[in-house]
């Protein structure tokens, strides 16, 4: 199957229909809703072609669908039928969770993302679960968001936010003990020195994961209540 990737971010929805191929984008941002995106990623591809759906959603979903509109965009993204708009199969998955698919192979693996705000996945033993750390005190009086967002850069500067990037890495490495640290998202590439033990990704790898939303890839991810469970092929039994 050839696959339209498709991750939503606080700034932009990026989209690709092959691993090596070109990824192209449009402006999100307040007031970017289902029906925006869909209608943007559409004319952006018309002259793709391609099988199948796989979207990075940035907030809370259950059963592979969102149950939350995200914090920093429009509305309008619940009951939105995406199967009906695009003409195609569409399967769905957080967003964070879909770059922490795209670089698992076994063990225990911690993704954090660093875009327009924090995205977080853990995926231990074939279970996939998104977590939304945003919200958690990251001190006294300030959230991880407050402290690790783009907005957070632009207003404390770049050595403040790496301090707390460094921080917050070591923070989270105590809290689960994960076997890798995978570091993306926008803002990543800015990070250095890189954290002792981790590893930096590009966007493009999220086209992995997309991949692994459907039956045919090497792991498969299917959703479950609020996890996503892998399913290997026989071909490729768990190490």
């Amino acid at each position: 199957m050839n696959i339209l990737m498709i991750d939503v971010g606080g700034s932009n929805a990026k989209f690709m229909n092959a691993r090596d191929g070109e990824m192209r984008k449009i402006k999100s941002g307040a007031g970017f809703s289902a029906a925006k995106m869909a209608e943007g990623v559409i004319a952006g591809s018309e002259d793709w072609t391609y099988d199948a759906i796989s979207i990075g959603y940035p907030g809370l979903m259950r059963r592979g669908k969102p149950v939350r509109d995200p914090f920093n965009l429009g509305g309008g993204w619940l009951n939105f039928d995406f199967e009906k708009a695009f003409s195609k199969p569409v399967r769905l998955i957080n967003d964070a969770a879909m770059q922490a698919l795209g670089n698992y192979m076994h063990g225990r693996l911690l993704f954090l993302g660093f875009g327009t705000s924090v995205g977080t996945c853990i995926i231990a033993d074939d279970i996939v679960v998104p977590i939304e750390i945003g919200m958690i005190k990251f001190s006294n009086n300030e959230r991880f968001m407050d402290r690790l967002s783009k907005e957070a850069l632009k207003e404390y500067g770049i050595k403040t936010w790496l301090e707390a990037v460094q921080e917050a890495v070591e923070l989270l490495r105590d809290v689960f003990h994960p076997d890798e640290i995978v570091l993306g998202g926008g803002n990543a590439k800015l990070i250095d020195p890189m954290p002792e033990g981790c590893r930096l990704v590009n966007n493009a790898s999220a086209y992995v994961g997309a991949e692994r939303l459907w039956e045919d890839a090497d792991l498969c991810a299917l959703a479950d209540e609020s996890t996503w469970k892998i399913v290997r092929r026989e071909s490729n039994p768990s190490p």
